[in-house]
C-alpha cells in the first residue's frame, strides 16, 4: 500500500478572519449597516422620538420616547393607559415628559412593552451613552 496523498484544504492552519475575504466582510457590514439606518420596526421609531426629545433638551430623551410609545401603541390617553397599566398618573406623565431614568420606569409598563417587539437592551444603551456625554459634558463646563 502507497501513502495516499493528503493535501490540506488552502484554509488549512489560517485564522478565520484570514479565510475570510475583506470584500465579504464589508459587504456584511454594509448591509447590516443599512438595515439598521432603514428598519422600520417599533425600536426604530422609539430612537426617532428619543432624538427629538434630546434635541428638546429632556433630561431622559430615551425613557421618555419608551414611555410615550408604549401608550401610543395601545392608542389610549395618558388617565386610561395609567389606569388600565396600574401606573400612576403623576408617575406616568413624569415618565413622558423625561424626569424618569430608564431603569426607573413604571413596572406597569412592562407587559405594554414585552408586547411590542422593541429592543430594549439597545435602546438602555442608547439611554446610557447619552447619558454619559452629558455627563462628560458638564466636567467640561
Amino acid at each position: 500500500m502507497q501513502p495516499t496523498d493528503v493535501t490540506p484544504p488552502r484554509h488549512y492552519g489560517l485564522m478565520l478572519t484570514e479565510v475570510a475575504t475583506t470584500h465579504a466582510v464589508a459587504a456584511s457590514v454594509a448591509e447590516a449597516e443599512e438595515a439598521r439606518l432603514f428598519r422600520r420596526d417599533a425600536t426604530a421609531m422609539i430612537e426617532r422620538m428619543a432624538v427629538q426629545a434630546r434635541t428638546a433638551g429632556v433630561g431622559h430623551p430615551v425613557a421618555a420616547a419608551v414611555a410615550l410609545a408604549a401608550r401610543v401603541s395601545q392608542l389610549r390617553g395618558p388617565e386610561e393607559f395609567a389606569d388600565r397599566n396600574g401606573i400612576p398618573i403623576t408617575r406616568l406623565v413624569e415618565a413622558e415628559s423625561g424626569s424618569v431614568r430608564f431603569g426607573d420606569l413604571p413596572a406597569g409598563l412592562d407587559s405594554v412593552l414585552s408586547g411590542m417587539n422593541i429592543d430594549l437592551l439597545s435602546l438602555a444603551d442608547l439611554e446610557r451613552e447619552w447619558q454619559g456625554a452629558q455627563i462628560a459634558q458638564g466636567a467640561l463646563f
